[in-house]
């Protein structure tokens, strides 16, 4: 019986035992070991339990272009078949099996070398039975993505069938064998699900004694047996500890969360006994020995983002000669750092953008607005994400800004609760924070909190309080006409006005439908509310950003802030702002389960208005009294030590059910604290996996009780039981939890500082003083939407629907609880199509701003042809000798019909070139089309 595995020296200790359990049960059988990396000075090969292979004796085409194209795990995988062929071009080796490092040999194996020689390929699938559907990992849709064999074993017979297969298997290899699950990749398993339709003479191992691990073990019987086990009444021939860490030997695996190794004797036994055979073979000195492929001469480490840039100049045949040796390293190194032309950041600024979904989210439009503040983002955070040296972008790099201008030329005027302590007031604050970080000027008008005060404090405002173009009231749909209605015609007469306003939920009432004709534009702080706008708005609707500035805590320790010790989790929330959209009831339930009394947990939900709404408060009271560690604590507190308390808890906690924005989880992640909050709503424009704990949901109707949201409306239900889990998570691996703060700190400073936001706010202010569009008519707000003699293709924002529709697939996956197969296949679709879009994506936005241009366009001859309407209907009441007035005014019209005209065959034009590009236009979207 022969037997091999692949390692990087590191992991010798997992091969050692590998050896040992195999020889323990074949005293006569050969293990032989390819070590991919340089093991001089590191392993004697005369003292280990295995034949010890380099290399250079495989055969291996280029083993320095491989190294460089991928990571130790791909790399590992790739050079598989060359192993396998070399070993069974041996004399006397009849047949080999591949067996992943990570596994345990308990009893025999002659009957899989039977199989090899009968079959020439054997392989074991991942699982023989259906998988629970329990909302758990693995689920079957991870065995989708994995593939259906595990190619931690394969066993091959020396014959025709064996050699194809490993010489089809190898060219793929070579350069296809990455971790790309959205492209249809998962190293080499993926590959391998073609296998028995190309050579039937497979044989599917299905006996649950072998390969028995975390993605079967649910729907098998694992049993001590004396010495041994048995699976399903069978022998236990192997079992594979992927993902398995010898320190947390409680643990089965980091890829699954369904197996508690503590409900299982037997589990628990060979998990015990796996981890103790592991460091006494060294495991805990291996595991920090380097990996030798990881650097270049030059210091230059080879993470996944630079052989991303590396593999891409190989296929392109940019990269010929190896990067291994001087030259090789400094010119490579100078490649990763160049800019294309074009491009506003360096080859390896983009690749490391593409690696990471928190940044992609971040800075969306890195081709446009938001390299210069990427380029910032990785100069002020290089440590902190420990980009190498060389790749590091210089102090003050700005490439990508909006581009010089006339700072009298922009400006706004800057409208709405400066005073007031509420959240639509510190949002307008914090755009004039923006505004201020670019320099442009927003003199700014305090609207009252009262209707009542609106005449006294708004009718009176002088030309001098809002000398600029445009007009930016941060007054939500509500209370707009009030606010409109106390102003002067002069404010906005020759202006273009914008509103600013949050919304919660998916249905926008028809109620305050009447408020979008004061405006010329919606703006919003999230695309969650954007979407929720775009389906009732007449006019554009564009999301900008608000800046994440909180005020500097105050200096208090918890005691003198009413804090509960121990591991603190903590919600802050406003009854005002409709407590079962806040939903504090499911924080304290999650927490519940996820905890008993004194285990040194604790929650605190920190409230405000409890006393103007009684009924709320009493049934948090009682939810609360349930459990001895959850901490109530209502009242206002200066923002100061509101933050206080956000930068001492431990961890910030949200199961809302939906959120315009969700400020105060900005808050905590600006201030380094892990977040656990509901994977939905306008919280998912600044959080990811990757640097936050989202938690699934399921979407329900919101029903009566929750005004002013529509009944009919849905929002989302959190997973308490996922809440559960991810507070536990964060609990007991706290550096893990400490380390998504970090990279949550150092991804909200960034997207959300001023700087970033003022540069959104700038392009907007510069695309509409490039249009003037409002400039052109005096007419009032009130004409500013089309009338209805204009055909509805001419409507403002109807050829921006059409590239949005094109363009949707750049927003992220909705994330719902019941719904992993939804987010599977949405994802998997999403990252198919990401080759597509990084081939088409500018010239998308390209013909995206023509047609924002033309949008402008049509909204100023809209306003002309409206005020020339209402002009005829006033000269049919005038005296015989206007009638020649009347005729002018007929020619006016005949060359605003002609302008509308020529505008439309323009965006036919543009609608041809879209079809060019592959994108069919929407009818639903656009009736420019019809």
């Amino acid at each position: 019986m022969k037997i091999c595995t692949i390692v990087a020296k590191n992991y010798v200790a997992h091969a050692r035992v590998l050896a040992r359990s195999f020889l323990a049960e074949h005293p006569d059988g050969s293990c032989a070991v390819l070590v991919v990396d340089d093991h001089e000075g590191f392993l004697d090969p005369a003292e280990e339990p295995f034949e010890l292979i380099r290399l250079e004796d495989i055969d291996l085409p280029d083993a320095e272009r491989m190294a460089a194209s991928y990571d130790v795990t791909e790399f590992s995988t790739a050079v598989k078949p060359w192993l396998l062929r070399s070993l069974l071009a041996r004399e006397g080796w009849d047949a080999v099996t591949y067996l992943d490092p990570d596994i345990l040999v308990t009893d025999s194996l002659v009957r899989v070398e039977e199989l090899a020689l009968e079959h020439e390929i054997v392989l074991t699938p991942h699982f023989t039975s259906p998988l629970p559907r329990d909302e758990r990992r693995p689920s079957e849709e991870d065995i989708l993505i994995a593939g259906t064999y595990n190619l931690g074993f394969i066993s091959l017979g020396a014959g025709e069938a064996a050699s194809e297969l490993l010489d089809w298997w190898s060219e793929r290899l070579e350069n296809d064998c990455v971790i790309d699950p959205g492209g249809g990749l998962f190293v080499d398993q993926r590959w391998i699900d073609l296998v028995p339709g190309i050579w039937p003479q497979v044989h599917v191992l299905r006996d649950p004694g072998f390969n028995i691990a975390y993605w079967n073990l649910p729907t098998r019987e694992l049993e001590i047996d004396g010495d041994g086990y048995r699976v399903d009444g069978r022998p236990l021939r192997f079992f594979h500890f992927s993902g398995f860490d010898p320190a947390r030997p409680t643990n089965l695996s980091k890829h699954q969360d369904r197996i508690e190794v503590e409900d299982d004797r037997a589990l628990a036994r060979i998990c015990r006994e796996y981890a103790e055979l592991l460091l006494e073979s060294g495991q805990r000195e291996a595991r920090g020995w380097p990996y030798g492929w990881d650097s270049l001469p030059n210091g230059l480490r080879l993470d996944v983002p630079a052989r991303r840039v590396y593999r891409e100049a190989v296929e392109s045949g940019v990269a010929t000669g190896s990067v291994f040796g001087e030259r090789g390293a400094e010119s490579f190194t100078s490649y990763l750092t160049e800019m294309p032309e074009g491009e506003g950041v360096s080859r390896y600024a983009r690749s490391l953008w593409e690696c990471r979904p928190d940044l992609r989210r971040a800075f969306p439009n890195l081709d446009g607005r938001d390299a210069a503040g990427f380029n910032r983002w990785l100069f002020q955070n290089a440590e902190a994400i420990d980009l190498p040296p060389q790749l590091r972008p210089e102090a003050g790099v700005q490439i990508g800004a909006t581009g010089p201008r006339d700072p009298g030329q922009l400006g706004v005027n800057l409208a709405g609760y400066m005073s007031a302590e509420l959240g639509v007031g510190e949002a307008a604050r914090q755009v004039g924070k923006a505004l201020a970080a670019r320099n442009l000027p927003c003199p700014e008008i305090d609207v009252p909190v009262k209707e009542v005060d609106f005449a006294a404090a708004l009718e009176r405002l002088a030309p001098e309080d809002h000398p600029h173009e445009v007009n930016l009231i941060c007054v939500n749909a509500d209370m707009l006409p009030a606010v409109a209605g106390a102003m002067p015609p002069r404010f906005f007469q020759g202006r273009c006005t914008a509103g600013l306003w949050f919304w919660e939920v998916e249905r926008f009432p028809e109620r305050w439908h009447e408020s979008f004709k004061y405006l010329d534009e919606v703006w919003t702080a999230s695309e969650f509310v954007a979407e929720a706008l775009r389906p009732a708005s007449p006019v554009p609707v564009s999301t900008i950003r608000v800046p994440v500035t909180p005020v500097e805590p105050a200096d208090a320790d918890r005691e003198s802030l009413s804090m509960p010790p121990g591991f603190c989790f903590l919600y802050v929330f406003d009854f005002r702002s409709v407590f079962r959209r806040k939903n504090p009831l499911g924080a304290i339930e999650a927490f519940r389960r996820a905890f008993e009394p004194g285990e040194g947990a604790s929650l605190l939900i920190k409230s405000v208005g409890g006393e103007k709404w009684p009924q709320e408060a009493e049934r948090l009271a009682a939810a609360a009294a349930e459990h001895d560690d959850v901490h109530l604590l209502d009242g206002v507190l200066p923002p100061a030590e509101k933050n206080a308390m956000i930068a001492a808890c431990d961890c910030y906690l949200s199961l809302h059910r939906s959120e315009g924005l969700g400020l105060t989880m900005a808050e905590a992640m600006y201030f380094g604290k892990p977040v656990i909050a509901t994977g939905y709503s306008g919280n998912l424009d600044f959080m990811t996996d990757e640097s936050s704990y989202l938690v699934d949901y399921d979407l329900e109707e919101i029903g009566e009780g929750a005004e002013p949201y529509p009944p009919e409306a849905r929002w989302a239900e959190p997973s308490v039981e996922h809440a559960a889990e991810l507070m536990r998570e964060v609990f007991e691996d706290r550096e893990e939890a400490a380390r998504k703060g970090e990279r949550a700190a150092a991804a909200i400073r960034a997207s959300h500082s001023p700087e970033a936001a003022g540069e959104i706010l700038e392009e907007r202010l510069v695309q509409l003083h490039r249009h003037r569009a409002f400039a052109s008519s005096a007419a009032s707000p009130a004409i500013s939407r089309a009338p209805a003699s204009v055909p509805d293709y001419v409507s403002p924002g109807s050829g921006r629907a059409l590239l949005d529709h094109l363009l949707q697939f750049e927003q992220a996956p909705s994330r719902t609880g019941s719904g992993r197969v939804q987010r599977f296949f949405k994802r998997l679709y999403m990252r198919v199509l990401r080759p597509y879009a990084a081939h088409e994506r500018r010239i998308d936005l390209s013909l995206r701003e023509s047609i924002d241009e033309l949008a402008f366009e049509l909204a100023a001859l809209q306003r002309r042809v409206a005020g020339v309407n209402e002009l005829k209907s006033e000269l049919g009441s005038v005296d015989e000798h206007l009638r020649g007035l009347d005729a002018d005014v007929r020619g006016a019209y005949a060359v605003q019909a002609e302008e509308l005209k020529k505008a439309q065959a323009r965006i036919e034009v543009l609608e041809k070139a879209l079809s060019r590009n592959g994108h069919e236009p929407s009818r639903r979207q656009s009736s420019v089309s019809s």
